[in-house]
């Protein structure tokens, strides 16, 4: 049997060491960049952490999985009825089972100026050109900028908020920077961490405020250009604005209708059946999947899990399950040392909350290294670049 996996995130990545772990037969893992990149701890990256916390090769994760082949290429077609998927290098790649999880890309709204005028951190790319910026702003003429606006007050956006604040107070100390830091968290619904409780949007929102962030809810960006950003008819002069909200599902699978239908609402995910398949012999996983709970590392790596165990039960003939959608727990790190962290309506803030998120990216790591290499990525945390 040979599997094909197209992306190289968590779900892809979990999904081609499961089936390996099984020994069902030839993977090929097919990703358009050679590394992993852990997007939960971009926002520590961006802010002055180790990339090694955020950024893995393939080749490493892979070192002692000889039956799974990683390649470099982009998937631009599928023929579902061929069994063959294309990729931009014109190379086809033969398979008997194919999985998709390509993650998911960024949406602006339609908000005037803000695909040229703001700064993200959803690839490596960005976090590289966003950590120039603030070096340049900072470093060059030891000036802050007038204001820094995190627009999307999700995970990413409540999690960089404050690590920004802590970033920018340690550069103040060390380059003697003057100014005061002034950094804003917009968000458009009535609450930070929209998709979270009530609770989790309380604890977290005092405890930005505490670090100096200015919140607003309610409140809509309208338009940016390089000088300003309009916030509710409000001028505010910002060169440092970054967008954290807004995901839609990669435009591939809307290329491919005779394979993949759509969800009308959301990002428009992918509607998979009851075992996580898409079309016959496809299967679409991790954040492109049409499930409860999809975003997040744990419901990539469980979907993933789920998919080796079902082309283990598909090989050997045995009775299906059906894909399960257990609501993972929360944990947002906002600041140095401090988390909420949530599991079933319990929550744990302060250091306790911070202690138990490090264990959840802890696992993490290890579901896709080996244990060395899981705990060198985990404590990269603690390194600060220098300059």
């Amino acid at each position: 049997m040979h599997t094909v996996i197209v992306g190289g995130g968590f779900a892809g990545i979990t999904a081609a060491l499961e089936i390996s772990k099984r020994q069902l037969g030839k993977i090929t893992l097919i990703s358009d960049q050679p590394y992993f990149l852990h997007h939960a701890t971009l926002y520590a990256t961006a802010t002055g952490r180790s990339v090694n916390e955020s950024v893995i090769s393939l080749q490493d994760i892979f070192a002692d999985h000889h039956d799974v082949t990683v390649v470099e290429d982009t998937v631009v077609d599928i023929d579902g009825e061929k069994h063959l998927a294309i990729g931009s290098s014109k190379q086809k790649y033969a398979y008997d089972n194919l999985v998709v999880a390509i993650g998911v890309v960024t949406t602006y709204f339609g908000i005037n100026g803000m695909a040229d005028h703001s700064f993200g951190i959803k690839t490596l790319k960005e976090v590289n050109a966003f950590k120039e910026h603030i070096k340049g702003e900072v470093l060059a003429d030891k000036h802050f900028d007038k204001n820094y606006v995190v627009i999307g007050a999700g995970p990413t956006g409540v999690e960089l908020a404050g690590a920004l604040q802590s970033y920018l107070h340690e550069l103040k100390d060390r380059y003697l920077t003057k100014g005061t830091v002034k950094i804003t968290l917009v968000e458009a619904a009535p609450k930070i961490l929209p998709r979270s409780s009530n609770t989790a949007s309380a604890k977290v929102q005092k405890r930005l405020e505490k670090l100096g962030v200015k919140v607003l809810v309610n409140h809509k960006v309208e338009s940016i250009d390089d000088e300003n950003i309009i916030i509710e008819g409000k001028k505010v002069p910002t060169k440092t604005a970054i967008w954290t909200s807004g995901v839609a599902n990669h435009p591939f699978f809307a290329t491919k209708p005779e394979l993949f239908t759509l969800l009308d609402r959301g990002p428009m995910p992918v509607i998979v059946d009851d075992h996580m398949q898409a079309f016959k012999d496809i299967y679409v996983i991790g954040d492109n999947a049409a499930v409860p709970n999809a975003g997040v590392a744990w419901t990539a790596i469980r979907s993933a899990r789920f998919i080796a165990d079902h082309l283990a039960r598909k090989i050997t003939q045995r009775p299906f399950k059906k894909y399960r959608y257990p609501k993972p727990s929360e944990s947002f790190p906002i600041g140095d040392g401090w988390a909420y962290t949530e599991w079933r309506n319990i929550y744990a803030t302060g250091r306790t909350g911070y202690v138990l998120r490090r264990l959840t990216e802890l696992k993490n790591y290890r579901a896709l290294l080996p244990y060395d290499q899981a705990i060198a990525a985990w404590r990269s945390h603690s390194v600060r670049e220098t300059e």
